[in-house]
């Protein structure tokens, strides 16, 4: 797992770069993401943009004294890294470029925390000016440096039968320990497990730092209590008034806490597609890790072995297996919403993950840790393809083989999800230009 780059290319640095038609791009991650990294190679070395951080105390200072002059003073264009530092900054932007009638892109905003979310009375003053972007951890198919979109993959890619590498439960289990933070997984050679549970710990300590989140009042054993139910439950539909009888709090206090968490990517969520919109919650929700390090990590202090839980072990695969395939969808060339999808009637047929991709094109993605695939294991994706129709359907799973089981309906072995290879033509060159 380890490498010997230091610096790994972003495909989602090349989709910031493209987006020339708005005044705003804003680039959101988990600290430690790599955002600044790709700033400073991507942006201001490759692209030419200024760049300045907030991270810095005088730059931070200078800001918060006087943001409209400040916002002003800044060569143009420019990436400001760690724009969350600075409440005021969303709405000097705005009138920066609602003054200078701006329709290019003048300004990248890179944050650690959602950014401008909480301005003007809760409303976004960024609103039909920027366009924003999740940075997720490193994938696997960014780390083999493949070319495109898993996503575009997923949808047009040509497959034909095959075989892929098998790979063992502890291979799997490993790349699921270190997951994709590019200090767990870039360094080579790779750190030892022992340093990799210290790194974590630190991290989410920083990550729920009162610094982070100035403006959340967090009680940090409440905060570490909550965060850890709901990364040993990888996938697992959110209840927030079970998880407050579990941990003796308020649902309420679990429900915002969750809301923080997102703010600050340490897990995401999935809404039902079989829920009306306006009913949409996170307790209809299926929550992930941001990253299945933290998932691992929080799990293996309570279950010495994941590989003896068989069902532990598949749902951290679903996360990793989700974490995947949506990090790929701000750089595809078909834009798409992802969903998770089940039904409240027996016998609850239910899809991991549903991706809908403008033209009206579905995609069904069923996760199984198991070596072989059966008639079972299509209960969902025909459930769907009766209900909603679908284009194309997956069931990912551990074995080796690539092959069509029904019509439409692929066993994709998890390894083809790190090589453009498994997928035939699919146009990846196209694709990585993103027009």
């Amino acid at each position: 797992m380890g490498r010997m780059s230091a610096v790994i290319h972003r495909p989602i640095g090349d989709a910031v770069l493209a987006r020339r038609d708005v005044p705003v791009v804003i680039v959101e991650g988990a600290r430690a993401v790599g955002k600044t990294t790709m700033a400073r190679a991507q942006f201001e070395r490759e692209a030419g943009y200024a760049y300045v951080s907030l991270a810095d105390p005088a730059t931070l200072s200078q800001a918060r004294h006087d943001i409209t002059g400040w916002i002003q003073r800044l060569p143009k264009p420019v990436v400001i890294d760690e724009a969350q530092l600075v409440e005021a900054l969303p709405l000097a932007v705005k009138e920066f470029v609602d003054r200078a009638a701006a329709s290019d892109n003048q300004f990248i905003l890179t944050g650690s925390a959602s950014i401008g979310r909480t301005g003007l009375g809760g409303a976004d003053p960024l609103a039909r000016r920027a366009v924003r972007m999740t940075m997720t951890p490193l994938t696997g198919w960014e780390l083999a440096e493949q070319h495109g979109s898993l996503v575009d993959a997923l949808f047009d890619g040509e497959l034909t039968y095959g075989t892929a590498p098998e790979l063992s439960d502890t291979d799997l289990l490993a790349a699921m320990a270190y997951g994709g933070f590019p200090s767990y997984v870039v360094p080579n050679p790779t750190m030892s497990r022992s340093r990799l549970r210290e790194r974590i710990s630190s991290d989410i300590t920083a990550i729920l730092s009162k610094t982070a989140v100035p403006d959340d009042m967090i009680n940090a054993v409440i905060a570490h209590d909550v965060l850890d139910l709901l990364l040993r439950t990888p996938g697992g539909i959110f209840n927030a008034s079970r998880m407050g009888q579990l941990l003796g709090v308020d649902q309420r206090t679990v429900d915002r806490y969750l809301a923080i968490f997102g703010r600050l990517f340490l897990v995401h969520w999935l809404p039902n597609l079989a829920t009306r919109p306006a009913a949409q919650t996170h307790t209809r929700s299926k929550v992930h890790p941001s990253d299945t390090s933290f998932s691992v990590d929080s799990l293996e202090r309570s279950c010495p072995s994941i590989l003896d839980q068989r069902e532990l072990f598949g749902q951290v695969l679903e996360s990793y297996v989700v974490q995947q395939i949506t990090s790929a969808t701000p750089w595809a060339r078909r834009q798409t919403a992802a969903y998770y999808w089940r039904l409240s009637q027996n016998p609850k047929p239910e899809v991991d993950l549903v991706l809908l991709g403008w033209g009206g094109k579905s995609v069904g993605v069923e996760v199984k840790a198991a070596t072989t695939v059966n008639s079972d294991d299509l209960k969902g994706l025909r459930a769907l393809r009766k209900v909603r129709g679908l284009d194309r359907g997956y069931v990912v799973y551990t074995g080796s083989q690539i092959q069509e089981i029904d019509d439409q309906i692929w066993a994709l072995p998890v390894a083809t999800l790190s090589t453009a290879a498994a997928f035939g033509e699919f146009d990846a060159k196209a694709a990585s230009e993103l027009g």
